[in-house]
C-alpha cells in the first residue's frame, strides 16, 4: 500500500471519549487494547529496524507543497488543504495539524520549538514502557511547561524558601502533580523512578527570546543533577545560574510532597542537589541544540554514552525522529488506538513485560 493510500485510512473518533476510561468492550480489535500484535511485537516504528522507513517519509513530505512564489511572511510550505490538516495526527497531548511540524523536526535548517522538545521526550517515554528490557533504570521526563513554572516561581522562591511557599498561590498546582504523577502531560510519579529527564531553556537577556536549550538529568538516589549541553562540556555563568534554580527547588519541592515517604532509596535528607556539568558532543550548527537534548536523553534512558554520538549524524538522527513520530502517528490514526493514561506497575498484555497501563 502506497502512502497517499495509508494517510486516507483513519479510525473514526477519539476511542477513549467513545468507550470512557478504564472500560474494555470485547469486540474491540486488538489494536485498539494494545500496541503490539497478537505475536507480542511492539508496534511502534523505528527507522533504525526498518531502512525503508526514512524514504517513505521523504516522499510523503515532499508531498502537498504549495505551488508558485511564496507570499511575504508565509510560513506554512504546505497547501491549506493537506491531508494533516483535515485529518490531524494526535501525538502527545497534542494535534499536529500541519505537515510543517515534521518538516521543522527533521530539517537542520529549523529551530526546535517547544512542543518539539514535549512530543519527542514523551516519545522516549513511551519507548521505555513499551521495552523495559532495554532500559537498565526507571526513569520519565518533564516537559518545557515544567521547565517555565520552575522560572515562574523562583524568583518568589528565593525571597520566601520556607515549606509554607508551596501552599501558597498556585504554586502547588503548578509543580507538584509533576511529582505527584498526577499531571496529564507527564503521569509517571517521580516515587516510581530512578531519574527524571527535564528540558531546561536558558532565556535570553530580555527573557522574551530562546537562546539554548540543554538537558538536566535529576538522580534521585544519588542526589544530582547532571547537565548535558551541546555547546558546552564546563560549567559556565548562564548555564549554572539558571541550574541552580533546579538544585535549590527540587529538595524543597520533594520535602513538601512528601517524597521520602514513597521513594525507597531517597532517605529524608533534602539538602541542596549537586550540579555536574557532563562531556558530551558539540553541536556545528546553530539550530539544533533541541534535536542534541533529545539525542542525549535517547542514549541516556537505555545506558549509553552521549560521546559515542557523533555531531555530524545529528541530521541523520532529525530525519529518523521525525520519520518515527510520523510513523507512529499512523499507525494511532489507522488502528484506532488512542494512549492510555499513564500509570506504572501494568501491562499490555503482550508477551513482553512492560510497565504501561493496558486499559483504554
Amino acid at each position: 500500500m502506497d502512502i497517499d493510500a495509508t494517510l486516507t485510512m483513519e479510525g473514526e473518533g477519539n476511542v477513549e471519549e467513545e468507550l470512557g476510561r478504564g472500560k474494555r468492550n470485547k469486540k474491540l480489535s486488538w489494536q485498539l487494547k494494545s500496541p503490539f500484535d497478537k505475536e507480542g511485537k511492539s508496534m511502534y516504528h523505528y527507522a533504525t529496524e526498518d531502512e525503508k522507513l526514512v524514504k517513505k517519509f521523504i516522499v510523503w513530505l515532499g508531498k502537498e507543497k504549495r505551488r508558485g512564489r511564496k507570499k511575504e511572511g508565509q510560513i506554512d510550505l504546505y497547501a491549506d488543504d493537506n491531508s494533516v490538516r483535515k485529518k490531524p495526527y494526535k501525538l502527545y497531548h497534542q494535534k499536529i495539524s500541519s505537515k510543517m511540524f515534521f518538516l521543522e523536526l527533521s530539517d537542520s535548517k529549523f529551530v526546535l520549538d517547544d512542543k518539539h522538545i514535549d512530543i519527542a521526550l514523551y516519545y522516549l517515554r513511551k519507548k521505555e514502557c513499551y521495552h523495559p528490557r532495554d532500559h537498565p533504570f526507571r526513569c520519565t521526563t518533564t516537559d518545557v511547561l515544567f521547565d517555565n513554572y520552575m522560572a515562574l516561581v523562583y524568583k518568589d522562591f528565593s525571597e520566601d524558601a520556607s515549606d509554607e511557599f508551596w501552599c501558597a498561590g498556585d504554586n502547588q498546582l503548578f509543580l507538584t502533580p509533576y511529582v505527584w504523577g498526577d499531571n496529564r502531560r507527564c503521569g509517571i510519579a517521580w516515587t516510581e523512578v530512578d531519574k527524571i529527564f527535564f528540558p531546561c531553556r536558558l532565556p535570553s537577556e530580555d527573557d522574551k527570546a530562546v537562546t539554548h536549550f540543554l538537558l538536566g538529568v535529576l538522580d534521585l538516589n544519588q542526589k544530582k543533577i547532571d547537565v548535558y549541553d551541546s555547546i558546552y562540556s564546563e560549567p559556565y555563568e548562564a548555564g549554572m545560574n539558571y541550574m541552580q534554580m533546579y538544585a535549590r527547588m527540587i529538595p524543597h519541592l520533594l520535602k513538601f510532597s512528601q517524597f521520602d515517604k514513597n521513594h525507597k532509596s531517597f532517605g529524608n535528607v533534602f539538602n541542596k542537589f549537586d550540579i555536574q556539568w557532563q562531556r558530551s558532543p558539540h553541536q556545528t550548527g546553530s539550530t539544533d541544540c533541541g534535536a542534541f537534548l533529545v539525542k542525549f536523553a535517547e542514549l541516556l534512558m537505555i545506558g549509553k554514552d552521549v560521546q559515542q554520538f557523533q555531531p555530524e549524524d545529528i541530521k541523520d538522527f532529525r530525519k529518523e525522529l521525525a520519520a518515527n513520530l510520523w510513523a507512529h502517528g499512523e499507525w494511532k490514526r489507522n488502528s484506532g488506538y488512542d494512549t492510555p493514561p499513564e500509570n506504572v506497575g501494568d501491562d499490555y498484555e503482550s508477551e513482553n513485560e512492560t510497565f504501561c497501563p493496558k486499559e483504554l
